[in-house]
Protein backbone atom coordinates (compact mmCIF):
# COMPACT_ATOMS: atom_id res chain seq x y z
CA UNK A 1 0.00 0.00 0.00
CA UNK A 2 1.21 3.50 -0.81
CA UNK A 3 2.56 5.37 2.20
CA UNK A 4 0.80 8.67 2.74
CA UNK A 5 2.61 11.44 4.60
CA UNK A 6 3.49 15.14 4.63
CA UNK A 7 5.35 14.70 1.34
CA UNK A 8 2.60 12.55 -0.14
CA UNK A 9 -0.80 13.57 1.34
CA UNK A 10 -3.81 11.28 1.00
CA UNK A 11 -6.71 12.57 -1.14
CA UNK A 12 -9.40 12.11 1.50
CA UNK A 13 -13.07 12.31 0.53
CA UNK A 14 -15.04 14.92 2.46
CA UNK A 15 -17.95 13.20 4.19
CA UNK A 16 -19.62 16.24 5.74
CA UNK A 17 -19.14 19.90 6.62
CA UNK A 18 -21.41 21.39 9.24
CA UNK A 19 -21.33 24.21 11.79
CA UNK A 20 -20.82 23.61 15.49
CA UNK A 21 -21.66 27.22 16.32
CA UNK A 22 -25.02 28.78 15.53
CA UNK A 23 -25.85 31.50 12.95
CA UNK A 24 -24.71 34.91 14.11
CA UNK A 25 -21.68 33.61 15.99
CA UNK A 26 -18.62 35.86 15.90
CA UNK A 27 -16.52 32.71 16.39
CA UNK A 28 -17.85 30.72 13.41
CA UNK A 29 -16.62 27.13 13.87
CA UNK A 30 -17.17 24.14 11.61
CA UNK A 31 -16.73 20.39 11.83
CA UNK A 32 -15.27 18.73 8.75
CA UNK A 33 -15.39 14.94 8.46
CA UNK A 34 -13.06 13.03 6.13
CA UNK A 35 -12.99 9.41 5.05
CA UNK A 36 -9.64 7.67 5.49
CA UNK A 37 -10.79 4.49 3.75
CA UNK A 38 -8.00 2.99 1.68
CA UNK A 39 -5.32 5.29 3.09
CA UNK A 40 -3.74 3.05 5.69
CA UNK A 41 -3.56 6.15 7.90
CA UNK A 42 -4.04 5.60 11.61
CA UNK A 43 -4.28 8.10 14.45
CA UNK A 44 -4.85 8.35 18.18
CA UNK A 45 -6.86 10.86 20.19
CA UNK A 46 -4.57 13.87 20.62
CA UNK A 47 -2.91 13.60 17.21
CA UNK A 48 -2.93 16.25 14.49
CA UNK A 49 -4.23 16.22 10.90
CA UNK A 50 -2.34 18.16 8.27
CA UNK A 51 -4.47 19.71 5.52
CA UNK A 52 -3.09 20.98 2.21
CA UNK A 53 -5.28 24.02 1.49
CA UNK A 54 -6.08 25.84 -1.71
CA UNK A 55 -6.11 29.59 -2.20
CA UNK A 56 -9.34 31.44 -2.91
CA UNK A 57 -9.82 31.36 -6.72
CA UNK A 58 -11.31 34.85 -6.53
CA UNK A 59 -8.12 36.18 -4.96
CA UNK A 60 -6.05 34.39 -7.60
CA UNK A 61 -8.13 35.83 -10.45
CA UNK A 62 -7.83 39.34 -9.02
CA UNK A 63 -4.05 39.00 -8.72
CA UNK A 64 -3.67 37.70 -12.28
CA UNK A 65 -5.87 40.50 -13.64
CA UNK A 66 -4.07 43.22 -11.67
CA UNK A 67 -0.68 42.03 -12.97
CA UNK A 68 -2.01 41.65 -16.51
CA UNK A 69 -0.86 38.06 -16.80
CA UNK A 70 -2.14 35.10 -18.83
CA UNK A 71 -3.96 32.62 -16.55
CA UNK A 72 -3.23 29.76 -18.98
CA UNK A 73 0.52 30.32 -19.26
CA UNK A 74 2.44 27.27 -18.06
CA UNK A 75 4.66 27.50 -14.99
CA UNK A 76 6.65 25.06 -12.91
CA UNK A 77 5.14 23.80 -9.66
CA UNK A 78 7.34 23.51 -6.53
CA UNK A 79 7.59 19.74 -7.04
CA UNK A 80 8.80 20.09 -10.62
CA UNK A 81 5.58 19.41 -12.55
CA UNK A 82 4.02 22.00 -14.86
CA UNK A 83 0.58 23.63 -14.64
CA UNK A 84 -1.27 26.71 -15.91
CA UNK A 85 -0.59 29.83 -13.85
CA UNK A 86 -4.09 29.99 -12.38
CA UNK A 87 -4.00 26.36 -11.22
CA UNK A 88 -0.52 26.85 -9.79
CA UNK A 89 -1.58 29.90 -7.78
CA UNK A 90 -4.69 28.16 -6.47
CA UNK A 91 -3.03 24.91 -5.47
CA UNK A 92 0.68 25.37 -4.91
CA UNK A 93 1.95 28.89 -4.16
CA UNK A 94 1.57 31.13 -1.11
CA UNK A 95 -0.02 34.43 -2.13
CA UNK A 96 -1.27 35.53 1.29
CA UNK A 97 1.98 35.81 3.26
CA UNK A 98 4.56 38.55 2.76
CA UNK A 99 8.00 37.65 4.08
CA UNK A 100 11.36 39.31 3.59
CA UNK A 101 12.44 36.74 1.00
CA UNK A 102 9.29 37.28 -1.04
CA UNK A 103 9.68 41.06 -0.89
CA UNK A 104 13.32 40.87 -1.93
CA UNK A 105 12.54 38.77 -5.00
CA UNK A 106 9.49 40.89 -5.83
CA UNK A 107 11.51 44.08 -5.50
CA UNK A 108 14.17 42.78 -7.86
CA UNK A 109 11.45 43.37 -10.46
CA UNK A 110 9.51 46.25 -8.85
CA UNK A 111 12.55 48.44 -8.06
CA UNK A 112 10.50 50.11 -5.33
CA UNK A 113 12.08 52.62 -2.96
CA UNK A 114 9.26 51.90 -0.50
CA UNK A 115 10.10 48.20 -0.48
CA UNK A 116 13.82 48.94 -0.22
CA UNK A 117 13.15 50.75 3.04
CA UNK A 118 10.96 47.96 4.39
CA UNK A 119 13.46 45.25 3.56
CA UNK A 120 16.15 47.08 5.54
CA UNK A 121 14.02 47.59 8.67
CA UNK A 122 12.63 44.46 10.31
CA UNK A 123 10.17 46.36 12.51
CA UNK A 124 8.76 48.33 9.57
CA UNK A 125 8.55 45.12 7.56
CA UNK A 126 6.68 43.31 10.35
CA UNK A 127 4.10 46.07 10.61
CA UNK A 128 3.71 46.34 6.85
CA UNK A 129 3.34 42.59 6.28
CA UNK A 130 0.67 42.12 8.95
CA UNK A 131 -2.66 41.61 7.19
CA UNK A 132 -1.24 42.19 3.71
CA UNK A 133 -1.08 39.76 0.80
CA UNK A 134 0.53 39.70 -2.63
CA UNK A 135 -2.48 41.40 -4.21
CA UNK A 136 -1.79 44.37 -1.92
CA UNK A 137 1.68 44.62 -3.45
CA UNK A 138 0.22 44.49 -6.94
CA UNK A 139 -2.45 47.10 -6.18
CA UNK A 140 -0.13 49.70 -4.65
CA UNK A 141 1.43 51.94 -7.36
CA UNK A 142 4.53 52.26 -5.15
CA UNK A 143 5.09 48.50 -4.91
CA UNK A 144 3.58 46.92 -8.02
CA UNK A 145 5.77 45.07 -10.50
CA UNK A 146 5.73 44.29 -14.22
CA UNK A 147 6.76 40.67 -14.69
CA UNK A 148 8.23 39.47 -17.96
CA UNK A 149 6.28 36.22 -17.71
CA UNK A 150 4.39 33.99 -15.30
CA UNK A 151 7.51 32.03 -14.36
CA UNK A 152 9.13 35.21 -13.08
CA UNK A 153 6.07 35.83 -10.88
CA UNK A 154 5.94 32.38 -9.27
CA UNK A 155 9.70 32.56 -8.80
CA UNK A 156 9.01 35.25 -6.19
CA UNK A 157 6.56 33.14 -4.22
CA UNK A 158 6.93 30.56 -1.50
CA UNK A 159 5.25 27.17 -1.40
CA UNK A 160 1.70 26.93 -0.07
CA UNK A 161 2.24 25.12 3.23
CA UNK A 162 -0.13 22.65 4.89
CA UNK A 163 -2.02 23.68 8.01
CA UNK A 164 -2.11 21.52 11.12
CA UNK A 165 -5.26 20.97 13.16
CA UNK A 166 -5.92 18.98 16.33
CA UNK A 167 -8.10 16.00 15.50
CA UNK A 168 -11.62 16.27 16.95
CA UNK A 169 -12.56 12.59 16.91
CA UNK A 170 -11.55 9.24 18.37
CA UNK A 171 -10.68 6.58 15.78
CA UNK A 172 -12.74 4.09 17.80
CA UNK A 173 -15.79 6.38 17.72
CA UNK A 174 -15.71 6.88 13.95
CA UNK A 175 -13.75 3.99 12.38
CA UNK A 176 -12.35 4.89 8.98
CA UNK A 177 -13.00 8.60 9.47
CA UNK A 178 -11.38 11.64 11.02
CA UNK A 179 -12.98 14.92 12.11
CA UNK A 180 -11.67 18.44 12.50
CA UNK A 181 -13.17 21.39 14.38
CA UNK A 182 -11.95 24.58 12.70
CA UNK A 183 -12.67 28.21 13.50
CA UNK A 184 -13.13 30.28 10.33
CA UNK A 185 -10.73 33.24 10.35
CA UNK A 186 -12.23 36.34 8.72
CA UNK A 187 -11.16 39.95 9.08
CA UNK A 188 -10.76 43.28 7.30
CA UNK A 189 -7.33 44.86 7.83
CA UNK A 190 -6.85 48.50 8.75
CA UNK A 191 -5.12 49.39 5.50
CA UNK A 192 -7.84 48.09 3.15
CA UNK A 193 -11.58 47.56 2.82
CA UNK A 194 -11.04 44.21 1.08
CA UNK A 195 -12.13 41.35 3.40
CA UNK A 196 -9.54 38.66 4.16
CA UNK A 197 -9.76 35.12 5.43
CA UNK A 198 -7.54 32.39 6.79
CA UNK A 199 -6.32 30.35 3.81
CA UNK A 200 -7.26 26.92 5.11
CA UNK A 201 -10.08 27.79 7.50
CA UNK A 202 -12.11 29.54 4.78
CA UNK A 203 -11.16 26.87 2.24
CA UNK A 204 -12.78 24.30 4.55
CA UNK A 205 -15.69 26.54 5.56
CA UNK A 206 -16.66 28.03 2.19
CA UNK A 207 -15.41 25.94 -0.69
CA UNK A 208 -15.09 22.31 0.41
CA UNK A 209 -18.21 20.21 -0.14
CA UNK A 210 -19.12 16.57 0.57
CA UNK A 211 -17.57 14.37 -2.09
CA UNK A 212 -14.61 16.69 -2.68
CA UNK A 213 -11.07 15.43 -2.25
CA UNK A 214 -8.79 17.18 0.25
CA UNK A 215 -5.14 16.20 0.68
CA UNK A 216 -4.40 15.24 4.29
CA UNK A 217 -1.82 13.46 6.43
CA UNK A 218 -1.56 12.41 10.06
CA UNK A 219 1.06 13.92 12.34
CA UNK A 220 1.41 12.01 15.61
CA UNK A 221 1.58 14.06 18.79
CA UNK A 222 2.76 11.60 21.42
CA UNK A 223 3.17 14.35 24.01
CA UNK A 224 -0.57 15.13 23.96
CA UNK A 225 -2.25 11.81 24.69
CA UNK A 226 -4.62 10.48 27.31
CA UNK A 227 -2.90 8.87 30.32
CA UNK A 228 -2.28 5.15 30.00
CA UNK A 229 -4.13 4.49 33.25
CA UNK A 230 -7.88 4.94 32.60
CA UNK A 231 -8.46 5.72 36.28
CA UNK A 232 -6.31 8.88 36.08
CA UNK A 233 -8.44 12.03 36.17
CA UNK A 234 -7.98 14.69 33.47
CA UNK A 235 -8.53 18.45 33.47
CA UNK A 236 -8.96 19.89 29.97
CA UNK A 237 -8.84 23.60 29.08
CA UNK A 238 -9.82 24.41 25.50
CA UNK A 239 -11.61 27.64 24.56
CA UNK A 240 -13.02 28.07 21.05
CA UNK A 241 -11.67 25.61 18.50
CA UNK A 242 -9.31 24.41 21.24
CA UNK A 243 -12.17 22.08 22.12
CA UNK A 244 -11.09 19.79 19.26
CA UNK A 245 -8.69 17.33 20.94
CA UNK A 246 -10.84 17.17 24.04
CA UNK A 247 -13.82 15.97 22.01
CA UNK A 248 -11.51 13.18 20.87
CA UNK A 249 -10.52 12.57 24.50
CA UNK A 250 -14.07 12.32 25.85
CA UNK A 251 -15.12 10.08 22.96
CA UNK A 252 -12.18 7.77 23.61
CA UNK A 253 -12.70 7.70 27.38
CA UNK A 254 -16.38 6.93 26.92
CA UNK A 255 -15.60 4.00 24.61
CA UNK A 256 -12.89 2.76 26.99
CA UNK A 257 -15.28 3.07 29.96
CA UNK A 258 -12.49 4.93 31.73
CA UNK A 259 -13.18 5.50 35.41
CA UNK A 260 -11.00 8.57 35.83
CA UNK A 261 -12.85 11.85 36.19
CA UNK A 262 -13.00 14.44 33.40
CA UNK A 263 -13.27 18.18 33.95
CA UNK A 264 -13.58 20.44 30.91
CA UNK A 265 -13.08 24.22 30.93
CA UNK A 266 -14.47 25.86 27.78
CA UNK A 267 -14.81 29.46 26.72
CA UNK A 268 -16.44 31.40 23.88
CA UNK A 269 -18.20 34.78 23.52
CA UNK A 270 -21.92 33.88 23.83
CA UNK A 271 -23.68 30.80 25.14
CA UNK A 272 -26.62 31.28 22.76
CA UNK A 273 -24.48 30.98 19.61
CA UNK A 274 -21.14 29.52 20.66
CA UNK A 275 -21.81 26.45 22.82
CA UNK A 276 -19.87 23.94 20.73
CA UNK A 277 -20.88 20.27 21.06
CA UNK A 278 -23.45 21.26 23.69
CA UNK A 279 -25.53 18.09 23.31
CA UNK A 280 -22.54 15.79 23.70
CA UNK A 281 -21.29 17.70 26.73
CA UNK A 282 -24.70 17.84 28.40
CA UNK A 283 -25.11 14.10 27.97
CA UNK A 284 -21.75 13.45 29.62
CA UNK A 285 -22.52 15.86 32.46
CA UNK A 286 -25.98 14.33 33.03
CA UNK A 287 -24.42 10.88 33.18
CA UNK A 288 -21.92 12.07 35.77
CA UNK A 289 -18.99 11.39 33.44
CA UNK A 290 -17.72 14.94 33.09
CA UNK A 291 -17.63 18.19 35.03
CA UNK A 292 -18.10 21.25 32.82
CA UNK A 293 -17.11 24.87 33.48
CA UNK A 294 -17.99 27.33 30.71
CA UNK A 295 -16.87 30.96 30.45
CA UNK A 296 -19.11 33.06 28.18
CA UNK A 297 -16.89 36.10 27.90
CA UNK A 298 -19.45 38.57 26.54
CA UNK A 299 -22.66 37.47 28.24
CA UNK A 300 -22.15 39.96 31.08
CA UNK A 301 -20.76 43.46 31.59
CA UNK A 302 -17.28 42.22 32.52
CA UNK A 303 -15.39 39.66 30.46
CA UNK A 304 -15.01 36.18 31.90
CA UNK A 305 -12.41 33.77 30.56
CA UNK A 306 -11.38 30.21 31.38
CA UNK A 307 -8.56 31.37 33.66
CA UNK A 308 -11.11 33.23 35.78
CA UNK A 309 -13.15 30.04 36.23
CA UNK A 310 -9.97 28.22 37.18
CA UNK A 311 -9.31 30.79 39.89
CA UNK A 312 -12.89 30.44 41.15
CA UNK A 313 -12.43 26.67 41.38
CA UNK A 314 -8.90 26.78 42.75
CA UNK A 315 -9.46 24.48 45.73
CA UNK A 316 -11.07 21.73 43.64
CA UNK A 317 -8.44 21.97 40.91
CA UNK A 318 -5.75 21.56 43.54
CA UNK A 319 -7.50 18.46 44.89
CA UNK A 320 -7.62 16.99 41.39
CA UNK A 321 -3.94 17.75 40.81
CA UNK A 322 -2.99 16.22 44.14
CA UNK A 323 -4.97 13.13 43.08
CA UNK A 324 -2.78 12.87 40.00
CA UNK A 325 -4.97 14.59 37.41
CA UNK A 326 -3.27 15.37 34.12
CA UNK A 327 -3.78 19.03 33.16
CA UNK A 328 -4.19 19.75 29.42
CA UNK A 329 -4.48 23.06 27.58
CA UNK A 330 -5.17 23.58 23.87
CA UNK A 331 -5.46 26.82 21.91
CA UNK A 332 -3.85 30.21 21.45
CA UNK A 333 -0.25 30.20 22.66
CA UNK A 334 0.26 33.96 22.79
CA UNK A 335 -2.54 34.93 25.16
CA UNK A 336 -4.87 32.22 26.42
CA UNK A 337 -2.25 29.58 27.20
CA UNK A 338 -0.09 32.14 29.04
CA UNK A 339 -3.08 33.32 31.09
CA UNK A 340 -4.06 29.74 31.90
CA UNK A 341 -0.51 28.91 32.99
CA UNK A 342 -0.40 32.03 35.17
CA UNK A 343 -3.69 30.99 36.79
CA UNK A 344 -2.37 27.46 37.31
CA UNK A 345 0.78 28.81 38.96
CA UNK A 346 -1.41 30.96 41.20
CA UNK A 347 -3.45 27.92 42.23
CA UNK A 348 -0.33 25.89 42.99
CA UNK A 349 1.01 28.78 45.06
CA UNK A 350 -2.15 29.66 46.99
CA UNK A 351 -3.62 26.21 47.48
CA UNK A 352 -0.34 24.37 47.98
CA UNK A 353 1.16 27.09 50.18
CA UNK A 354 4.12 27.50 47.82
CA UNK A 355 6.09 30.63 47.05
CA UNK A 356 5.91 31.87 43.46
CA UNK A 357 9.36 30.40 42.82
CA UNK A 358 8.34 27.06 44.35
CA UNK A 359 5.18 27.07 42.19
CA UNK A 360 7.31 27.43 39.06
CA UNK A 361 9.37 24.44 40.17
CA UNK A 362 6.23 22.45 40.99
CA UNK A 363 4.81 23.11 37.52
CA UNK A 364 8.13 22.16 35.93
CA UNK A 365 7.99 18.86 37.79
CA UNK A 366 4.42 18.34 36.55
CA UNK A 367 5.64 18.97 33.00
CA UNK A 368 8.50 16.49 33.40
CA UNK A 369 6.08 13.90 34.78
CA UNK A 370 3.73 14.52 31.83
CA UNK A 371 1.08 15.79 34.23
CA UNK A 372 0.99 19.13 32.39
CA UNK A 373 0.57 18.94 28.62
CA UNK A 374 0.03 21.65 26.02
CA UNK A 375 -1.11 21.75 22.41
CA UNK A 376 -0.79 25.43 21.58
CA UNK A 377 -0.34 27.40 18.39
Amino acid sequence: MEQYSLKNPFPATVVAVHPVTKPGSIKETNQIDFSLEGSGLEYSAGDVLGVQPMNDPGLVDALIARLGMNADESVALPGGAVAPLREALVTAYDITTIKKGVLSKWNAVAKSAKLDALIEDSELLRNFAHGRDVLDLAEDPETTARFADASQLVGCLGKLAPRLYSIASSPDAVPGQVSLCVGAVRYTPKHSERPRGGVCSTYLADRVKPGDKVRVFVQPKPGFRLPDDPTTPVIMVGPGAGIAPFRAFWQQRTIDKAEGGMWFFFGNPHQATDACYEDEINELVAAGKMRYSAAWSRDQDHKVYVQHLMEQNAADIWKWLRAGAVFYVCGDAMRMAKDVEAALLGIISSQGNHSPEEAVGYLAAMRDAKQYRKDVY
